[in-house]
């Protein structure tokens, strides 16, 4: 049963397989793409977005002659969205594999033990799906629980977490 429970731990640490973007290459070499290159690029690239263009059409709309600029005090403001950038494809997508039929009974006992026992399959849970030292575990449940959680409270609760594994599969066999 302990093996089982180990599959079930590294399966659930590996639920959530990550599939990376098609992109390649180095890192310098996409951020060549976001760059200008030179300072009168850069200028040349943001002319027309400092909002003057918009603030001369508002003046012609006002009638007067002589009011070639509407001031910037004057002018209403607008929502901004930084979409002067390419778009560009996610990154990585995460895809559920999702649990092995197998061994649906440990997540459906954890479950029902969450219920009445929060710490207890806190403990489980982290006992099967991290890779740590039983002491990294243990400071690991206490962060989560928020109050004072030792590393023989740890034991005591793995172990009667254990046990109410072994209950529940002869309840569900």
């Amino acid at each position: 049963m302990i093996e089982e429970l180990r599959r079930w731990g590294v399966a659930e640490a590996n639920r959530y397989a990550v599939r990376g973007s098609d992109r390649g290459g180095h890192a310098l070499e996409r951020a060549r793409d976001m760059a200008p290159g030179t300072r009168e690029r850069a200028l040349q690239k943001l002319a027309g977005r400092d909002g003057t263009s918009r603030r001369r059409r508002m003046a012609q709309s006002v009638g007067i002659e002589s009011m070639r600029l509407l001031p910037m005090w004057a002018a209403d403001p607008v929502r901004f969205s930084d979409d002067g950038d390419k778009p560009r494809d996610i990154a990585e997508t995460a895809v559920d594999m999702g649990i092995p039929d197998d061994l649906l009974w440990v997540a459906s006992a954890l479950a029902s033990m969450r219920r009445q026992f929060p710490i207890r399959a806190e403990v489980c849970r982290t006992e099967f799906t991290v890779s740590a030292s039983r002491r990294i575990k243990a400071k690991m449940v206490q962060e989560g629980y928020g109050g004072r959680f030792t590393e023989r409270q740890y034991r005591t609760e793995l172990e009667k977490g254990i046990e109410w594994f072994r209950a529940s599969r002869h309840l569900a066999a």
